[in-house]
């Protein structure tokens, strides 16, 4: 038998410091960019899908109408807009006990994982990520395969020190995670 006692004392609502007080750090300076891009090939791949369908089942009558070319370049402009709008709207913010990921524009969100519930941390690179020398860190927790929290635009070198960071915060090996990879 155990002479460990349990404790789990109350603590009262106005001691607690709030999220909107945490400092965010931001994302890096190219995020801005790589939204743009990866916006304007979606939206041209979107008005070249129906155009192409067009061409051949309506003899192109779509591609006659001006409203058609209009509508794409506002759709292809748009994310010169809020792309950095966006990317300014993001960061994280790391405490003693936890991690935090800010995001949103309209609908706010602010993801907390305490370090302790944290079981593997993953640096993950797409295409154009690479290109911009960026990466995403993952976070998981257990009974999850997908991951707990993300904050992407992380130049390589910082998504690596914040893993390592986080890792030995969680009590994780670097054998434990190289065994988990």
């Amino acid at each position: 038998m155990s002479d460990t006692v349990f404790e789990n004392n109350v603590v009262l609502e106005n001691t607690v410091p709030p999220v909107e007080e945490l400092d965010f750090a931001p994302l890096a300076s190219t995020y801005a960019r790589t939204l743009i891009i990866e916006s304007s090939i979606f939206f041209t791949i979107l008005a070249i899908i129906p155009a192409v369908i067009n061409w051949f089942v309506a003899d192109g009558w779509l591609l006659t109408q001006w409203w058609f070319y209009v509508l794409w370049l506002l759709l292809t402009l748009s994310p010169f807009i809020w792309a950095p709008m966006v990317a300014k709207s993001r960061g994280f913010s790391m405490r003693e006990k936890d991690i935090h990921y800010r995001s949103g524009l309209i609908w706010k969100k602010t993801v907390s994982l305490p370090y302790n519930r944290i079981q593997h941390v993953e640096i993950e690179s797409g295409p154009l990520e690479r290109i911009f020398k960026l990466t995403t860190l993952k976070f998981f927790t257990a009974g999850g395969a997908m991951s707990d929290m993300k904050i992407p635009a992380l130049e390589f070198e910082r998504s690596s020190k914040l893993r390592a960071f986080v890792m030995e915060k969680a009590g994780v090996s670097e054998a434990e995670a190289k065994d988990a990879n």
